[in-house]
C-alpha cells in the first residue's frame, strides 16, 4: 500500500538558523498541513509538510527523537539526519497537545518495531559496533526489514571486530537504497504517464474550445444578418403600403399586395428562428465557460504534477549519488578486509567474508551499470 497519512494538523513551520543555532527562520508563508505518514512496506513513520511545491519538513521518526513544548502554542524536535531543528507554531494549545500525543505514540511504536533487532544484535556481540555509529541510526529505522537484518546476525556470531559489522551495515543500507531507487523510478514513470494524459486531455479541451468559439461567432453573424433583414422587410412593407394608396389599377395593386404578403411571411418565418438561435448561442457560451474552467483546472493539475515529477527526479538523483558513495565505502572495506586477512589468525573465516564482500561489490557494480 506504500505510505498513508495517519494524522494531519495545521501549523506554522520554522527551522533553526544553521549559522547561530539560536534564531528561528520561517519555512512556510502561513499555516500549512503537517502530517504523520506510515509506510507499511518499510514499517517507518515520517513527518511531512509541503508549502506549495516545496517540501519544508521531511523527517523520519526514530526512537531517540523527543518533541519538546517550549510554550503554550509552540514545540520543537531535533532531526540529526536532516541536521536541523524543526519548530511548529499552533493556533491553539489543544492543537499542540494533539500533535505532542501523536508524536509520542508514533515514537513508542517505533521503539517496539526496533526492539527485536536490538535484542538479537545484543546477544550476537555486534551491539557495540552499532552504538559506535549513531549517525547510522536513522537509516536503520528507515528500513527495518527482517530479510536484511537476519542474514547479518547469522553470519556474525561473535565476529573479530567492528569492521565486519560495518560491512553488514553497508549491505543492508545498499539494499535499502536499491528498494528506494526502484520505488522512486516507478513513481516517476507513473507521474510521467499521468502528466502525458493530462496534456492530451488539455489539448482536446483546447481544440473543442476553439471549435465552440468559431461556431458561436458564426451563429452571432447569422443572428445579426436575420435581424437586419427583418428590419429591412418591415421597412419595405411600410413603403409598399404607402405606395398602395396612390392611384393604380386594381390588378396591379392586388399582385403587389400578394408579393408583399409573401415577403412578410418569409420575414416572419426567419424571425421565428431568432429566439432559437439566441438560445443556442447562450448554451454555447455556457459550454465555452465550462470548457475554460476545465482547461484552467487541467493546467493547474499539470503544473502540480510537473513539480512533483521534478522532485521525484531530484530524489532519484540524490539516491543514486548516495548509492555511488556507498559503493566507494564498500570498496574501502573490502581492501581493509584483505589487509586483515593477511595477518589474522582465523584466515578461513576472513576469506569467506572477503568472498562474500567481493560478490556484493560485483552485484553493486552491475546495479550501478544498469542505472
Amino acid at each position: 500500500m506504500g505510505e498513508q497519512p495517519i494524522f494531519t494538523t495545521k501549523a506554522h513551520v520554522f527551522h533553526i538558523d544553521p549559522a547561530t543555532k539560536k534564531n528561528w527562520l520561517p519555512s512556510s508563508q502561513g499555516s500549512v498541513n503537517v502530517s504523520f505518514y506510515y509506510d507499511s512496506n518499510r514499517s517507518t513513520y515520517r513527518i511531512i509538510s509541503v508549502d506549495g511545491s516545496k517540501a519544508i519538513i521531511n523527517s523520519t521518526l526514530v526512537q531517540n527523537m523527543t518533541f519538546t513544548k517550549t510554550s503554550q502554542k509552540f514545540g520543537q524536535w531535533s532531526d540529526a539526519r536532516a541536521n536541523t531543528v524543526y519548530g511548529l507554531g499552533f493556533a491553539t494549545e489543544m492543537d499542540l497537545n494533539k500533535f505532542y500525543d501523536k508524536f509520542n505514540e508514533v515514537r513508542e511504536l517505533t521503539k517496539q518495531q526496533l526492539a527485536p533487532p536490538s535484542h538479537i544484535n545484543g546477544s550476537g556481540g555486534g551491539g557495540d559496533a552499532t552504538d559506535s555509529k549513531p549517525s547510522m541510526q536513522p537509516n536503520a529505522a528507515a528500513v527495518q526489514n527482517s530479510e536484511y537484518m537476519t542474514p547479518m546476525i547469522d553470519r556474525r556470531p561473535g565476529g573479530p571486530g567492528a569492521l565486519p559489522d560495518s560491512t553488514e551495515q553497508l549491505k543492508y543500507e545498499n539494499n535499502r537504497l536499491k528498494v528506494a531507487l526502484a520505488q522512486s523510478s516507478q513513481n516517476a514513470k507513473k507521474w510521467e504517464v499521468e502528466l502525458q494524459t493530462l496534456k492530451n486531455n488539455n489539448a482536446r479541451l483546447t481544440t473543442a474550445l476553439q471549435e465552440s468559439n468559431v461556431n458561436v461567432d458564426e451563429w452571432k453573424r447569422q443572428l445579426a444578418s436575420y435581424k437586419e433583414e427583418n428590419a429591412t422587410l418591415k421597412k419595405m412593407v411600410i413603403e409598399q403600403a404607402t405606395r398602395a394608396k396612390s392611384a393604380k389599377p386594381a390588378a396591379a395593386a392586388e399582385t403587389e399586395k400578394r408579393n408583399l404578403k409573401s415577403e412578410l411571411e418569409s420575414s416572419r418565418s426567419r424571425a421565428s428562428q431568432v429566439p432559437r438561435l439566441e438560445e443556442t448561442v447562450q448554451k454555447q457560451e455556457l459550454q465555452i465557460k465550462s470548457l475554460q474552467r476545465d482547461q484552467a483546472e487541467m493546467e493547474g493539475k499539470m503544473a502540480a504534477m510537473a513539480g512533483e515529477l521534478e522532485q521525484l527526479r531530484n530524489s532519484q538523483t540524490a539516491e543514486k549519488s548516495e548509492l555511488i558513495g556507498l559503493h566507494d565505502r564498500l570498496s574501502r572495506n573490502v581492501s581493509e578486509l584483505v589487509e586483515r586477512a593477511e595477518s589474522a589468525s582465523q584466515v578461513s573465516q576472513l576469506l569467506d567474508e572477503l568472498s562474500e564482500a567481493a560478490t556484493l561489490l560485483h552485484r553493486l557494480d552491475s546495479h550501478l551499470t544498469s542505472l
